[in-house]
């Protein structure tokens, strides 16, 4: 017994059991055989043409759902499947068609998505508490209090798409008894039975038992995904571990079945993933690179060299997070969190991706492990800070209980599951210098993007350059966000999510579509992009030309222009600036600068449009980081033309001489209390510094430190450089080899060389 983890600690399961194991086997061999595309129905049937399109939205999702396949991978004990096994059918491609050919136009007239990629996490604690039919009689209690014809469209939109969802799990526990029948054994039929009784309780009922929560909770995400909504999972081990408690107690089942029911549960979001050469990025409209785009020049060489990082991530924003507080203050670490790190230390695969919220009370024995788990590579789980994220959420206007209870949206960036109608937007601060540096023009085409801010030759003092810069970004900040508030209800318009909008707090008494203001909160995050390099860049002008006088402004604009070539002397100046990331002050101090500009350049823009939006602001890249340096010319810090920026919230690539003590000191003063939306450090070890027992010890030091220093998001990559090497020699020896990539995690085996000599030069350099 652990007297700070609720519950019985449940013991190591570090074997698995027969059907783990084949079903591993089944979902790896899948993944090297491309799926074909299944016939989804194409549209709607004509007759419900004439409706409203919220009431068409959903009947396209239950169109498409009464034609989903219910094929059961064979021995799994969890119904329902994004991409079958036998045959490898794929059946998230493909969504009826509910627009009219008028409509349509009008959307790409207005550049309008008629989609919504996700980012959000459903209120699944409701889904197991009332079932979708308590979902339902909330809706029909609300049509006595509509104002108008949209209104009740809502409604309607919300019992025909829940309808769907619960004639699917009908007819999928009509399949698990029609398998029973035909059952090799009696042992299988018995379970094929129970999955059909499971079914018949949820989704629409509560969930009674943890197998049926976890049934329940599997068939949204998994409907959700197919229907147009990549949402992540939020919080899993608070909502699940009441009902696995209660199996406990009534003897219902033991700590070996739960852990199995786990493992089950887990692969199941590992179905879909592929190893194949012939992989396409998915849709990613939610992908905001506006000014980041206006200077981004692939070309078909480039795109024919390498593949996109998006390509080879099978990441679907499918987020676990475990740990942290309880809404009350207390600590919120259960035998659910435990039996979910185990799961992935098994599996060794990168899906789902899992989070660890910690806070200075975490149990010692949770971040043990995390520190096992983190060990054996792949970078997860990422850690979060409770200790600096919740007063930053407070500060935004997010009531303390609902900050205590906040999750992420399947990469790292905060919300609050199952109230957030949740966006962002990347901006780029070293753009804003760039175009400082330029008179607002891109230094790789010439094109103007920003405001004339002078000719920056004749800048006599970092005042002057700084200014120029906080111009720059106040335009490309008011730009933006005045964009964002004049469009954020068009989503609605073409693309409503009324089986989303269904398990969002706030929908359904508002009688409004979560795209059209309907959750409870609605948050825009605005993501300061290659913040480590505009700190360095600021740090090196004021450094290098205004304090120790070693070139001119008009030297330095010269190097720029000609990318260094002749300029060798004034770039290794540059390059010996203080940098971001070892605990320098003289480069930490303006880095506070930096995001204090950025934080306060957007709340005085979001103040000025009202209350309805938040803009929490962070710092972040993804897994861009490559192609946004491909976007931007040569940087004052002696980043050369098109070299990639450092990912998130990191220190420049091989900036950090100081090693890990020295990059986390300096990302903890960066003003996180002003930073609620996040923005991780993303670190590397070698794991010759964490073998054996020391070893783990060290690093739950690290991520207690981590902790105290008041930094919010870490990630942490153990790998040596010789194992990357012979992955890179012989992948077939190494295919189980993650590596983090900004948000997510990827097999390293699946990148482009490109890639793969990246995350060899950031191993090098400790990130």
């Amino acid at each position: 017994m652990i007297d700070s983890v609720s519950g019985p600690t449940p013991p190591l399961v570090s074997d698995d059991t027969p059907r783990v194991a084949e079903l591993r086997r089944q979902v790896r061999s899948a993944m090297d055989t491309p799926p074909e595309t299944w016939t989804c129905p194409e549209r709607i049937d004509d007759r419900f043409m004439s409706e409203p399109i919220a009431v068409r939205k959903a009947r396209a999702i239950a169109t498409k759902l009464s034609a989903m396949p219910t094929d059961l991978w064979s021995g799994q004990l969890f119904a329902g499947s994004m991409t079958l096994h036998e045959p490898r059918l794929h059946c998230e491609r493909g969504f009826p068609e509910y627009l009219t050919g008028s409509e349509r136009e009008d959307a790409a007239r207005r550049g309008l998505s008629t989609s919504c990629f996700g980012h959000i996490v459903p209120d699944y604690p409701r889904l197991l508490d009332e079932g979708l039919c308590g979902v339902q009689a909330r809706a029909k209690a609300q049509f006595q209090h509509c104002a108008d014809d949209r209104e009740r469209a809502f409604l309607e939109s919300v019992l025909i798409a829940t309808d769907g969802v619960m004639d699917f799990a009908r007819r999928l526990a009509q399949r698990c008894d029609a398998d029973a029948a035909e059952a090799p054994d009696d042992r299988r039929a018995d379970e094929l039975r129970r999955m059909a009784a499971n079914l018949r309780q949820v989704p629409a009922g509560p969930a009674q038992t943890f197998w049926q929560g976890l049934q329940a909770v599997w068939l949204l995400h998994m409907i959700f995904h197919s229907t147009l909504n990549g949402n992540a999972m939020g919080r899993l081990d608070q909502y699940a571990w009441p009902l696995l408690e209660a199996d406990l107690q009534a003897g219902r089942i033991d700590w070996k079945s739960a852990a199995e029911l786990v493992d089950c549960f887990c692969l199941k979001f590992n179905e879909r993933a592929k190893t194949t050469d012939d992989q396409r990025p998915e849709s990613r409209e939610d992908e905001p690179l506006d000014f980041s785009r206006r200077t981004r020049h692939y070309t078909s060489s480039q795109l024919g060299r390498r593949r996109d990082s998006i390509d080879a991530t099978n990441h679907w924003l499918q987020n676990i997070v475990i740990g942290g507080l309880a809404p009350d203050g207390s600590d919120a670490t259960n035998p659910v969190s435990f039996l979910l790190l185990e799961s992935y230390r098994r599996h060794r695969m990168t899906n789902p991706l899992l989070t660890l919220r910690a806070h200075h009370d975490t149990p010692e024995p949770l971040l043990t492990r995390t520190c096992e788990v983190l060990k054996e590579g792949g970078g997860m789980p990422a850690i979060f800070n409770d200790t600096a994220i919740v007063p930053a959420l407070e500060r935004i206007g997010i009531p303390v209980g609902d900050a205590r209870d906040y999750t992420n949206d399947g990469c790292w960036e905060v919300i609050i599951p199952g109230r957030t109608d949740f966006r962002f937007q990347r901006l780029s601060v070293m753009l804003c210098l760039e175009w400082a540096l330029n008179r607002g023009r891109s230094r790789l085409d010439g094109s103007r993007a920003g405001p004339d801010t002078g000719e920056p030759r004749l800048f006599r003092s970092f005042e002057e350059v700084w200014n120029a810069f906080e111009t720059q970004l106040d335009a490309m900040v008011g730009a933006t966000v005045a964009r964002i508030v004049r469009t954020i209800d068009d989503r609605s318009i073409f693309a409503p999510v009324p089986l989303l909008s269904a398990l969002i707090d706030g929908s359904i008494e508002s009688r409004r579509d979560m795209t059209a203001g309907g959750a409870r909160f609605r948050t825009y995050a605005l993501l300061a992009e290659s913040a480590a390099h505009a700190i360095d860049s600021l740090t090196a002008i004021k450094t290098v030309v205004f304090e120790n006088r070693q070139a001119t402004m008009q030297q330095l604009c010269d190097a720029l222009d000609a990318n260094f070539e002749g300029y060798e002397v004034l770039r290794r100046r540059l390059q010996e600036a203080p940098k971001y990331g070892n605990d320098d002050e003289r480069a930490d101090s303006v880095g506070r600068d930096m995001i204090r500009a950025f934080t306060d350049t957007v709340a005085r823009h979001a103040q000025a449009h009202g209350p309805d939006v938040k803009f929490p602001c962070g710092a972040g890249t993804f897994s861009w980081y490559v192609g946004i340096g491909e976007g931007l010319g040569a940087s004052p810090d002696g980043r050369a033309a098109g070299e990639p920026v450092s990912s998130n919230f990191s220190p420049a690539l091989g900036q950090d001489v100081e090693g890990i003590p020295g990059a986390i000191l300096s990302y903890a003063r960066m003003h996180h209390c002003n930073l609620p939306a996040g923005g991780p450090l993303d670190l590397r070890m070698a794991r010759r510094l964490v073998e054996g027992d020391v070893g783990t010890a060290r690093m739950v030091g690290l991520l207690r430190g981590f902790v105290e220093t008041g930094g919010a998001m870490m990630t942490l990559s153990v790998a040596d450089v010789e194992e990357l090497r012979a992955a890179q020699a012989e992948p077939e020896k190494h295919h189980s080899l993650r590596v983090r990539m900004g948000g997510w995690c990827a097999y390293f085996t699946m990148l482009s060389q490109h890639q793969q000599e990246h995350h060899i030069r950031r191993q090098e350099c400790g990130r």
